[in-house]
Protein backbone atom coordinates (compact mmCIF):
# COMPACT_ATOMS: atom_id res chain seq x y z
CA UNK A 1 0.00 0.00 0.00
CA UNK A 2 2.55 2.15 1.15
CA UNK A 3 4.53 1.28 -1.74
CA UNK A 4 2.26 2.32 -4.47
CA UNK A 5 1.50 5.47 -2.63
CA UNK A 6 4.84 6.49 -3.15
CA UNK A 7 5.05 5.15 -6.59
CA UNK A 8 1.63 6.92 -7.87
CA UNK A 9 3.48 10.04 -6.09
CA UNK A 10 6.63 10.18 -8.38
CA UNK A 11 5.36 9.53 -11.24
CA UNK A 12 3.33 12.76 -10.80
CA UNK A 13 6.70 14.40 -10.37
CA UNK A 14 7.90 12.97 -13.83
CA UNK A 15 10.25 10.18 -12.03
CA UNK A 16 10.45 6.77 -12.77
CA UNK A 17 10.24 4.85 -9.74
CA UNK A 18 11.94 0.99 -9.51
CA UNK A 19 11.17 -0.89 -6.38
CA UNK A 20 14.32 -3.71 -5.31
CA UNK A 21 14.58 -5.69 -2.40
CA UNK A 22 16.81 -5.38 0.47
CA UNK A 23 17.10 -6.31 3.80
CA UNK A 24 17.93 -3.81 5.58
CA UNK A 25 19.44 -4.70 8.94
CA UNK A 26 20.21 -8.40 7.53
CA UNK A 27 23.75 -9.66 7.37
CA UNK A 28 23.15 -12.83 4.66
CA UNK A 29 26.00 -12.28 1.91
CA UNK A 30 23.65 -13.87 -0.47
CA UNK A 31 21.32 -12.00 0.54
CA UNK A 32 23.10 -8.64 0.02
CA UNK A 33 24.93 -10.22 -3.30
CA UNK A 34 21.16 -10.59 -5.05
CA UNK A 35 20.75 -6.69 -4.23
CA UNK A 36 24.19 -5.71 -5.69
CA UNK A 37 23.21 -7.98 -8.61
CA UNK A 38 19.84 -5.66 -8.89
CA UNK A 39 21.28 -2.55 -8.72
CA UNK A 40 24.00 -3.52 -11.35
CA UNK A 41 20.88 -4.33 -13.56
CA UNK A 42 18.92 -1.54 -12.69
CA UNK A 43 22.19 0.93 -13.70
CA UNK A 44 22.92 -0.51 -16.66
CA UNK A 45 19.32 -0.93 -18.04
CA UNK A 46 18.67 3.37 -16.85
CA UNK A 47 22.07 4.85 -17.49
CA UNK A 48 22.00 7.48 -15.43
CA UNK A 49 24.82 10.32 -15.30
CA UNK A 50 24.60 11.02 -11.75
CA UNK A 51 23.86 8.30 -8.86
CA UNK A 52 23.01 9.20 -5.17
CA UNK A 53 23.21 7.02 -2.61
CA UNK A 54 21.41 7.11 0.90
CA UNK A 55 21.73 5.07 3.99
CA UNK A 56 24.20 1.96 4.84
CA UNK A 57 23.66 -0.34 2.44
CA UNK A 58 22.92 1.38 -0.65
CA UNK A 59 25.67 3.49 -0.25
CA UNK A 60 27.80 0.75 0.11
CA UNK A 61 26.70 -1.58 -2.91
CA UNK A 62 25.31 1.72 -4.33
CA UNK A 63 28.81 2.48 -5.09
CA UNK A 64 30.18 -0.30 -5.95
CA UNK A 65 27.27 -1.09 -8.57
CA UNK A 66 27.93 2.65 -10.19
CA UNK A 67 31.73 2.02 -10.39
CA UNK A 68 31.09 -1.06 -11.98
CA UNK A 69 28.23 0.34 -14.64
CA UNK A 70 31.09 3.40 -15.14
CA UNK A 71 28.74 6.12 -13.93
CA UNK A 72 30.43 9.13 -13.84
CA UNK A 73 29.33 11.19 -10.93
CA UNK A 74 28.89 9.41 -7.71
CA UNK A 75 27.81 10.69 -4.31
CA UNK A 76 26.46 8.72 -1.17
CA UNK A 77 24.62 10.11 2.10
CA UNK A 78 25.19 9.07 5.58
CA UNK A 79 22.37 9.30 7.54
CA UNK A 80 24.07 7.73 10.96
CA UNK A 81 25.55 5.24 11.83
CA UNK A 82 23.67 2.77 13.83
CA UNK A 83 23.71 0.00 16.16
CA UNK A 84 26.86 -1.57 14.32
CA UNK A 85 28.91 1.19 15.89
CA UNK A 86 27.07 2.56 18.94
CA UNK A 87 26.60 -1.13 20.39
CA UNK A 88 28.79 -2.55 23.03
CA UNK A 89 27.83 -6.79 22.20
CA UNK A 90 30.78 -8.65 20.67
CA UNK A 91 28.42 -9.18 17.48
CA UNK A 92 28.16 -5.63 16.97
CA UNK A 93 31.61 -5.06 17.63
CA UNK A 94 32.15 -7.84 14.58
CA UNK A 95 29.95 -6.25 12.54
CA UNK A 96 31.65 -2.97 12.90
CA UNK A 97 34.53 -3.87 11.45
CA UNK A 98 33.08 -5.84 8.46
CA UNK A 99 31.39 -2.54 7.70
CA UNK A 100 34.26 -0.10 8.11
CA UNK A 101 36.15 -2.44 5.64
CA UNK A 102 33.35 -2.16 2.87
CA UNK A 103 32.90 1.42 3.77
CA UNK A 104 36.59 1.74 2.83
CA UNK A 105 36.41 -0.16 0.09
CA UNK A 106 33.24 1.65 -1.55
CA UNK A 107 33.21 5.19 -0.87
CA UNK A 108 36.36 5.70 -2.31
CA UNK A 109 34.53 5.32 -5.79
CA UNK A 110 32.90 8.13 -4.64
CA UNK A 111 32.84 11.81 -5.93
CA UNK A 112 30.97 13.30 -3.57
CA UNK A 113 30.15 11.48 0.39
CA UNK A 114 27.21 13.83 2.35
CA UNK A 115 27.38 13.65 6.20
CA UNK A 116 24.62 14.80 8.22
CA UNK A 117 26.45 16.06 10.84
CA UNK A 118 29.82 17.22 11.23
CA UNK A 119 30.87 14.76 14.17
CA UNK A 120 30.31 11.78 11.59
CA UNK A 121 32.32 13.35 9.09
CA UNK A 122 35.30 13.77 11.36
CA UNK A 123 34.87 10.34 12.54
CA UNK A 124 35.36 8.66 8.92
CA UNK A 125 38.33 11.28 8.09
CA UNK A 126 39.67 9.44 11.16
CA UNK A 127 38.79 5.88 10.49
CA UNK A 128 40.48 6.39 7.08
CA UNK A 129 36.94 5.83 5.18
CA UNK A 130 36.66 9.26 3.02
CA UNK A 131 40.52 9.58 2.25
CA UNK A 132 40.85 11.84 -1.08
CA UNK A 133 37.26 11.96 -1.13
CA UNK A 134 35.35 15.31 -1.17
CA UNK A 135 32.88 15.33 1.81
CA UNK A 136 29.87 17.91 2.88
CA UNK A 137 27.98 18.38 5.87
CA UNK A 138 24.25 18.84 5.35
CA UNK A 139 21.72 19.87 8.05
CA UNK A 140 19.85 16.12 7.61
CA UNK A 141 17.09 15.31 5.18
CA UNK A 142 15.30 18.69 5.57
CA UNK A 143 11.79 19.29 6.44
CA UNK A 144 8.71 20.13 4.91
CA UNK A 145 8.03 23.12 7.17
CA UNK A 146 4.99 24.09 5.13
CA UNK A 147 3.58 20.63 5.98
CA UNK A 148 4.19 20.27 9.41
CA UNK A 149 2.68 22.73 11.17
CA UNK A 150 1.15 23.05 14.40
CA UNK A 151 -2.95 23.39 14.47
CA UNK A 152 -3.54 22.44 17.87
CA UNK A 153 -2.77 25.37 19.92
CA UNK A 154 -3.82 23.72 23.76
CA UNK A 155 -2.34 19.92 23.46
CA UNK A 156 -2.52 17.99 26.54
CA UNK A 157 -0.80 19.51 29.23
CA UNK A 158 2.69 17.55 30.70
CA UNK A 159 2.49 15.30 27.44
CA UNK A 160 5.34 14.05 26.31
CA UNK A 161 6.18 12.09 22.91
CA UNK A 162 8.84 9.64 21.50
CA UNK A 163 8.53 8.93 17.77
CA UNK A 164 10.92 6.68 16.22
CA UNK A 165 11.60 2.81 15.72
CA UNK A 166 11.50 0.83 18.96
CA UNK A 167 15.35 0.32 19.19
CA UNK A 168 17.42 0.39 22.30
CA UNK A 169 20.13 2.75 21.15
CA UNK A 170 17.41 4.88 20.51
CA UNK A 171 17.11 5.44 23.68
CA UNK A 172 13.59 3.61 24.27
CA UNK A 173 14.08 1.80 27.14
CA UNK A 174 15.79 5.01 28.98
CA UNK A 175 12.15 6.84 27.92
CA UNK A 176 10.03 4.18 29.52
CA UNK A 177 12.35 4.54 32.56
CA UNK A 178 12.15 8.53 32.97
CA UNK A 179 8.42 8.15 32.55
CA UNK A 180 8.42 6.03 35.30
CA UNK A 181 9.98 7.92 37.49
CA UNK A 182 7.91 11.20 36.48
CA UNK A 183 4.82 9.48 36.63
CA UNK A 184 5.63 8.75 40.45
CA UNK A 185 5.35 12.35 40.93
CA UNK A 186 2.96 13.76 38.43
CA UNK A 187 0.24 11.26 37.89
CA UNK A 188 -1.39 13.57 34.90
CA UNK A 189 1.60 13.61 33.09
CA UNK A 190 1.24 11.48 29.82
CA UNK A 191 4.13 9.45 28.15
CA UNK A 192 3.38 8.21 24.61
CA UNK A 193 5.91 6.21 21.85
CA UNK A 194 5.07 6.05 18.64
CA UNK A 195 6.44 3.84 16.33
CA UNK A 196 7.03 0.33 14.56
CA UNK A 197 9.00 -2.76 15.86
CA UNK A 198 11.79 -3.73 13.86
CA UNK A 199 13.57 -6.57 12.50
CA UNK A 200 16.99 -4.75 13.78
CA UNK A 201 18.43 -7.18 16.14
CA UNK A 202 18.53 -4.07 18.51
CA UNK A 203 14.78 -3.50 18.76
CA UNK A 204 12.33 -4.25 21.37
CA UNK A 205 8.72 -6.15 20.73
CA UNK A 206 5.49 -5.28 21.41
CA UNK A 207 5.76 -7.58 24.56
CA UNK A 208 8.92 -5.99 25.68
CA UNK A 209 6.56 -3.33 26.13
CA UNK A 210 3.46 -4.64 27.87
CA UNK A 211 4.13 -4.39 31.28
CA UNK A 212 4.62 -0.57 31.08
CA UNK A 213 1.54 -0.33 28.92
CA UNK A 214 -0.92 -2.42 30.77
CA UNK A 215 0.53 -0.33 34.00
CA UNK A 216 -0.15 3.03 32.35
CA UNK A 217 3.22 4.45 32.15
CA UNK A 218 3.48 4.96 28.34
CA UNK A 219 0.61 4.72 25.73
CA UNK A 220 1.82 2.65 22.43
CA UNK A 221 0.92 3.69 19.41
CA UNK A 222 1.94 1.74 16.22
CA UNK A 223 3.38 3.86 13.33
CA UNK A 224 0.56 5.76 11.46
CA UNK A 225 0.80 7.00 8.21
CA UNK A 226 0.40 10.88 9.41
CA UNK A 227 2.30 11.49 12.46
CA UNK A 228 1.56 15.11 12.43
CA UNK A 229 -1.77 14.75 13.93
CA UNK A 230 -0.26 12.65 16.99
CA UNK A 231 2.29 15.53 17.40
CA UNK A 232 -0.28 18.14 17.36
CA UNK A 233 -1.47 16.42 20.83
CA UNK A 234 1.04 16.49 22.18
CA UNK A 235 3.41 19.36 24.15
CA UNK A 236 6.87 17.95 24.08
CA UNK A 237 9.25 15.67 21.90
CA UNK A 238 11.70 13.41 23.40
CA UNK A 239 14.39 11.53 21.78
CA UNK A 240 17.14 10.06 24.13
CA UNK A 241 19.20 8.16 21.02
CA UNK A 242 22.62 7.26 21.24
CA UNK A 243 23.69 8.31 18.30
CA UNK A 244 22.30 9.55 14.87
CA UNK A 245 23.03 11.17 11.56
CA UNK A 246 20.71 14.09 12.31
CA UNK A 247 17.05 12.67 13.06
CA UNK A 248 14.33 13.53 10.82
CA UNK A 249 11.23 12.82 13.98
CA UNK A 250 13.07 15.68 15.77
CA UNK A 251 13.08 17.68 12.81
CA UNK A 252 9.03 17.15 12.28
CA UNK A 253 8.84 17.96 16.03
CA UNK A 254 10.72 20.99 15.22
CA UNK A 255 8.74 22.31 12.84
CA UNK A 256 5.56 21.23 14.68
CA UNK A 257 6.63 24.33 17.33
CA UNK A 258 7.33 21.77 19.82
CA UNK A 259 10.38 21.94 22.54
CA UNK A 260 12.79 19.30 22.20
CA UNK A 261 14.48 17.11 25.19
CA UNK A 262 17.34 15.27 23.32
CA UNK A 263 20.69 13.76 24.34
CA UNK A 264 24.30 15.80 24.24
CA UNK A 265 25.93 13.16 20.95
CA UNK A 266 26.28 14.03 17.67
CA UNK A 267 23.59 14.53 15.38
CA UNK A 268 20.84 15.05 18.13
CA UNK A 269 22.96 18.14 19.65
CA UNK A 270 22.52 19.94 16.31
CA UNK A 271 18.41 20.39 16.63
CA UNK A 272 18.87 21.92 20.16
CA UNK A 273 19.99 25.77 21.11
CA UNK A 274 20.12 24.78 24.71
CA UNK A 275 18.05 26.55 27.50
CA UNK A 276 15.98 27.78 24.00
CA UNK A 277 14.42 25.24 22.46
CA UNK A 278 14.99 22.80 24.79
CA UNK A 279 17.47 20.80 26.85
CA UNK A 280 20.34 18.27 26.30
CA UNK A 281 20.65 15.57 28.33
CA UNK A 282 23.43 12.69 28.92
CA UNK A 283 22.79 10.06 26.97
CA UNK A 284 21.89 6.55 28.66
CA UNK A 285 21.21 8.40 31.62
CA UNK A 286 17.72 7.98 32.99
CA UNK A 287 18.09 10.76 35.52
CA UNK A 288 19.52 12.93 33.42
CA UNK A 289 16.76 12.01 30.98
CA UNK A 290 13.95 12.45 33.61
CA UNK A 291 15.17 15.74 34.79
CA UNK A 292 15.34 17.28 31.46
CA UNK A 293 11.65 16.36 30.80
CA UNK A 294 10.71 17.46 34.50
CA UNK A 295 11.61 21.21 33.55
CA UNK A 296 8.64 21.66 31.23
CA UNK A 297 6.24 20.49 34.17
CA UNK A 298 7.52 23.11 36.54
CA UNK A 299 8.33 25.97 34.36
CA UNK A 300 5.32 25.49 32.41
CA UNK A 301 5.63 28.64 31.04
CA UNK A 302 8.54 27.65 28.98
CA UNK A 303 6.67 25.50 26.59
CA UNK A 304 5.17 27.99 24.58
CA UNK A 305 8.31 30.05 23.99
CA UNK A 306 10.78 26.77 23.43
CA UNK A 307 7.93 25.51 20.68
CA UNK A 308 8.25 29.06 18.68
CA UNK A 309 12.50 28.98 18.93
CA UNK A 310 12.29 25.27 17.50
CA UNK A 311 10.34 26.63 14.42
CA UNK A 312 12.43 29.39 13.68
CA UNK A 313 15.37 27.38 14.27
CA UNK A 314 13.95 24.51 11.63
CA UNK A 315 12.75 27.60 9.41
CA UNK A 316 16.38 28.88 9.25
CA UNK A 317 18.36 25.43 9.32
CA UNK A 318 16.37 22.51 8.02
CA UNK A 319 13.59 23.22 5.72
CA UNK A 320 13.79 20.18 2.88
CA UNK A 321 14.11 23.04 0.01
CA UNK A 322 17.42 24.55 1.46
CA UNK A 323 18.39 20.88 2.38
CA UNK A 324 17.45 19.92 -1.57
CA UNK A 325 19.69 23.31 -2.94
CA UNK A 326 22.48 22.96 -0.52
CA UNK A 327 22.94 18.92 -2.60
CA UNK A 328 21.99 20.04 -5.92
CA UNK A 329 24.38 22.47 -5.72
CA UNK A 330 27.03 20.09 -5.22
CA UNK A 331 25.29 17.41 -7.80
CA UNK A 332 24.70 19.80 -10.94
Amino acid sequence: MMGRSIESELETLGVKFTPVTISRSGINPFSDFRFLVTLIGVLKRDKPDVVLNFTIKPSIYGSIAAKMVGISFIASTITGLGYIFTGDTLKSRVLSILIKLQYRLSLRFNNLVFFQNPDDEELFRFLSLTKQVKTKVINGSGVDTRKFVRHNQHPRENSFIFVGRILRDKGVNEFIQAARLLKTKYPNATFTILGPTDDNPNSLTEQDLESCISSGVIQYLPAQLDVRTVLDDHEVFVLPSYREGTPRSTLEALSMSMPIVTTDVPGCRETVMSGSNGYLVEAKNTVSLAEGMERFIVNRHLVKPFGESSRALVCSKFDVRMVNESIMSELM
